[in-house]
């Protein structure tokens, strides 16, 4: 065998292993995504501080997706400690939940001032977190798969 097609075979089986991973994690995400988007709607019909029900809803769901993905997913090979990773991994998801809540915010906003439909206007709010959620998953994806495997 070629050297090309040794890098060629590898780079194959990594492509296949990334795969693999965003499958798993797409779906344990997929858990962490219902538990954190029945808290925040249960939060909505109380609340109708959108920021800080999304940021309350969105933790329950990154210790969820944190705790099963490094189980499930991903490889930790290194000596640091899982709970300083997830001690950084937080860090990185208060700081996505803060932005990804100002967004929703504006969203909803959007929403309300431009759609006139009244189902619409009245879930708005969940409207405006299912269309933030491609946004946070597949930077999830990324980050804990440096955070868990590279550090």
């Amino acid at each position: 065998m070629k050297v090309n097609e040794k890098t060629e075979t590898k780079s194959n089986i990594d492509v296949k292993k990334l795969i693999l991973q965003a499958v798993k994690f797409v779906g344990i995400s997929g858990i962490g995504w219902l538990l954190d988007f029945c808290i925040y709607t249960g939060l909505g019909f109380i609340s109708g501080n959108l920021a800080v029900n999304n940021c309350i809803s969105s933790m329950v769901g990154v210790t969820f997706v944190f705790l099963f993905a490094t189980k499930k997913v991903f490889e930790n090979n290194s000596h640091i400690p899982l709970g300083w990773k997830y001690a950084i991994y937080v860090l990185y998801q208060c700081i996505l939940i803060f932005s990804i809540s100002r967004l929703l915010v504006v969203l909803n906003g959007w929403i309300v001032a431009h759609i006139m439909i009244g189902i619409v206007l009245k879930y708005s709010y969940i409207l405006s977190k299912i269309l933030v959620t491609p946004i946070t998953m597949v930077l999830n994806f990324f980050v804990m798969k440096e955070i868990i495997e590279r550090l």
